[in-house]
């Protein structure tokens, strides 16, 4: 049964975004089943809006974002090769938030890094160039 219903969620997505891509769209069974495929597929998350800036940074880096439930968030920066060189929680409010880290106080060298954020099992990672 649950082969079944998987399948009929794939074939409803696809079919949906076809219908929809060529404009057409008939019949009330299509548009209740694809708005069931796209209830059922799709989660939304807890975390959006991010941004990272200054993008090229020289002292103070801002992570902004926006998240739906106060708890723990994480960000990591890792250097062009993947090893870690700076970790920090803190705690966030529902709403808008923003992190800031002191490059320099850090001993972050000018390169090419990833700035890594995670809530909640979530995470996102933008690409940070240090000055």
């Amino acid at each position: 049964m649950k082969k079944i219903l998987l399948l009929l969620v794939i074939y409803v997505s696809i079919y949906s975004a076809t219908a929809h891509s060529s404009g057409v769209v008939s019949g009330n069974i299509l548009q209740s089943s694809s708005e069931f495929a796209l209830n059922t597929v799709s989660t939304e998350g807890i975390i959006d809006n991010i941004t990272v800036y200054p993008n090229p940074v020289v002292d103070e880096l801002k992570i902004s974002f926006r998240i739906s439930q106060a708890g723990r968030a994480g960000v990591a920066i890792f250097n062009n090769i993947g090893k870690l060189v700076y970790k920090q929680e803190s705690d966030v409010e529902p709403g808008n938030n923003i992190i800031s880290i002191d490059i320099r106080s850090k001993a972050i060298e000018p390169g090419v890094y990833f700035i890594q954020l995670q809530a909640d099992n979530q995470s996102f990672t933008r690409k940070l160039i240090v000055k």
